[in-house]
């Protein structure tokens, strides 16, 4: 059985910060197959203009590593931390199994729509877009879990993971 880490999040032609990583046909999502993470090279420092930034996590293998479930891992990232809803700068993370391959998703702990944790979402299997799926348990709004897009105008926010010295960054939109 393969496995794969995808790690979403459009990036700008211009990154500072470059993990290496094997693009999707698309060429706008980082992936990076399980246990081995994104290898940055030496020369690649993160600057002013890049999106990635180190977390508390110390290596995507301490990432959970349930299948097909919302589970949530604290990042401490600033940009993400709300004192009143989310302090630890926490993220979701589901590794959705299929036959032939598990894929490790990321993405904001709470709903877009509703704005409730989606802890107790439900994971669903790809549709059209071939990419897994997670419903909210509260208000049924459903997520592509790759892109975040949603039938309707609310977007899901998802981040890319990355690894360097011993440290795991999160690249912010």
């Amino acid at each position: 059985m393969k496995c794969h880490l995808i790690l979403f999040l459009t990036l700008p032609s211009t990154l500072a910060f470059s993990p290496s990583f094997a693009s999707r046909n698309d060429g706008s999502f980082l992936n990076a197959k399980r246990g081995r993470g994104l290898d940055v090279p030496p020369s690649s420092a993160p600057s002013k203009k890049s999106n990635w930034i180190a977390t508390s996590i110390p290596s995507l293998g301490d990432l959970p590593k349930e299948t097909n479930v919302v589970k949530v891992i604290d990042t401490n990232v600033a940009s993400i931390t709300d004192k009143n809803i989310n302090p630890t700068g926490a993220v979701s993370i589901v590794n959705y199994q299929d036959e032939s391959a598990t894929t490790t998703y990321c993405f904001s702990v709470s709903c877009a729509s509703c704005k409730i944790p989606l802890t107790k979402g439900k994971v669903l299997p790809p549709k059209e877009s071939g990419d897994a799926r997670l419903q909210c348990d509260l208000c049924g709004a459903t997520y592509n879990l790759r892109s975040g897009e949603q039938n309707k105008e609310e977007k899901l926010p998802v981040y890319a993971l990355g690894e360097k010295g011993g440290k795991v960054f999160i690249s912010m939109p």
